[in-house]
């Protein structure tokens, strides 16, 4: 059974090294240029609105050590500060707006409909940068105006040579973010999602069942690190906002491996994915069927269902070998 068992690591390692890991040397200068950019756009965007922090919050897959194929993505959260000590009794409040058919933000005499897992949120954002209809702060203006911001700061950085790459403000979509394509002349191009996110600090709910207390992973020290991370809001579509546990997944898996014992935990995530991208879902759109958030949610399961070391350390490259094993590699 040992041996079994040391083959199945040394091919794990192998598929690791061979189709899994990235590039060190392009990973730093891409991220360093991403970095750069970054950090001049949101400096620029603060001074024209400083409700947004120019200090943004590192998530998504590279950020939290998981990516996989090519240091080519990178995802930012930009905390948006309302003015206002919020609680959920803020939250699902009578919402008077609507979306003509010209997509535009009207007020209407019938509220929104109350959806599951969808909000409204109650502010006191006024001004000549009001983002609210009828004192509800309304998603899709919200996003609107963080790109024209984006957009003014790209426009000024390149007009006065403060960057020297060519960065697209891409069109907005249905994704909580905006879009930035970082092109890089001989090199890959870099796309960049910068999301604006309420900075409502909302504490969680014992309904949510997470982080399951009666869970031995993660540790309790960790539990208390995101109960005082707390819970924000992002846009989830034109009318609605959506819970954000964005930055509490990222310190999960930021230091997952951390006490050193040769757990293979955030090795066997970006082994799924790619995976993922190689077999099960390769000619599918990253929305449909098998996504890197399904991924990323079962190692969390995993994670609480085999909490010691030593039973994370043969079982979840064993798992993974596995399904690796049943394809047509």
């Amino acid at each position: 059974m040992a041996r079994h068992n040391g083959d199945l690591y040394r091919m794990f390692q192998s598929f690791y090294h061979e189709h899994v890991q990235m590039n060190r040397d392009e990973t730093k200068r891409n991220a360093n240029v991403v970095r750069d950019v970054v950090e001049k756009i949101l400096e620029y965007v603060n001074g024209l609105d400083s409700r947004f922090q120019k200090e943004p919050e590192q998530v998504g897959s590279f950020h939290s050590f998981t990516k996989v194929s090519g240091a080519d993505e990178f995802d930012y959260s930009i905390l948006f500060n309302t003015g206002m000590e919020h609680s959920w009794s803020d939250l699902n409040q009578p919402a008077l707006y609507a979306v003509d058919a010209k997509h535009r933000i009207v007020k209407s005499a019938v509220p929104l409909r109350i959806l599951p897992m969808k909000y409204t949120l109650k502010t006191h954002n006024r001004g000549p940068n009001s983002m609210s209809e009828n004192g509800c702060l309304v998603p899709l203006t919200f996003k609107r105006h963080f790109r024209q911001l984006v957009l003014k700061a790209v426009d000024y950085l390149t007009k006065n040579s403060k960057i020297n790459q060519t960065v697209i403000v891409k069109p907005l979509s249905d994704s909580p973010a905006v879009t930035i394509t970082v092109k890089q002349r001989g090199r890959d191009e870099l796309n960049v999602d910068l999301a604006p996110m309420i900075n409502t600090r909302l504490p969680f709910k014992d309904e949510f069942g997470w982080p399951n207390h009666r869970a031995q992973w993660p540790a309790i020290e960790k539990n208390q690190q995101l109960k005082h991370i707390k819970v924000n809001l992002v846009t989830s579509d034109r009318l609605y906002w959506k819970l954000s546990f964005a930055i509490c997944e990222r310190e999960l898996l930021v230091d997952i491996d951390r006490d050193g014992s040769g757990t293979c935990r955030r090795r066997s995530l970006r082994i799924m994915k790619r995976l993922r991208e190689l077999f099960w879902c390769s000619d599918q759109d990253d929305r449909d069927g098998l996504t890197s958030y399904h991924l990323k949610n079962l190692l969390f399961y995993e994670c609480e269902r085999l909490p010691n070391d030593y039973q994370i350390f043969g079982k979840s490259f064993l798992f993974v070998i596995f399904i690796f094993k049943g394809e047509p590699v």
